[in-house]
């Protein structure tokens, strides 16, 4: 069994990637209809003892306290390490992902899936899905693997939510996907209905 340390950073004012791409996804690919909002968060995690918090958010290489809020996560008794993973592609992450709340600079958040929504833009509204979706480079063996975070929000059926999110995310033709490169990036999902 190993623990995971987890570093969520997001923007404090407009995330431009994440923005542009939403306009793009809407107007370009299938199943952009669905889409009401996309957000994201720079994700670093590592394994074991690896981490060294206090020393990773001063050195400002994983975060910068002028344009970034952050989330420190702690998952225990996690059965593997996603170095070298080789089924993660398009599987589920694991359940309590990314784990109790360690740390953050947000003031008044102490419970940890508040503080997680609140990295990613709020919870979703009423009739929306979130699609949360964990990118990576494959090949990256430590200490710290270093990816992104993304925040699908998407209306209608919540039921088809994740294989939409999947078709939006992986890119795979021209109508589908934008923001992962399967044969470059692993990913791992989850959905949480409002």
């Amino acid at each position: 069994m190993s623990r995971q340390n987890t570093l969520l950073t997001s923007h404090k004012g407009v995330d431009l990637h994440a923005a542009s791409a939403l306009l793009v996804m809407k107007d370009r690919l299938e199943g952009g209809d669905r889409l009401a909002n996309l957000l994201r968060c720079e994700m670093h995690t590592f394994w074991d003892g690896a981490a060294d918090m206090a020393r990773i958010l001063d050195t400002g290489r994983y975060f910068n306290p002028n344009k970034h809020h952050y989330g420190h996560f702690r998952a225990e008794g996690l059965t593997e390490s996603w170095f070298g993973c080789t089924d993660c592609r398009g599987r589920m992450l694991p359940a309590g992902w990314p784990g109790e709340l360690a740390d953050t600079d947000l003031e008044d958040f102490t419970d940890r899936r508040a503080l997680y929504d609140r990295l990613l833009g709020g919870a979703p509204a009423d009739g929306q899905t979130a699609v949360d979706v964990v990118a990576f480079p494959l090949g990256q063996d430590g200490p710290v693997l270093s990816g992104v975070l993304w925040r699908l929000l998407l209306t209608g059926d919540a039921a088809e939510a994740i294989e939409i999110g999947q078709g939006l995310a992986v890119a795979r033709t021209r109508k589908q996907g934008l923001l992962i490169n399967p044969h470059m990036e692993a990913w791992l999902m989850a959905g949480t209905e409002r």
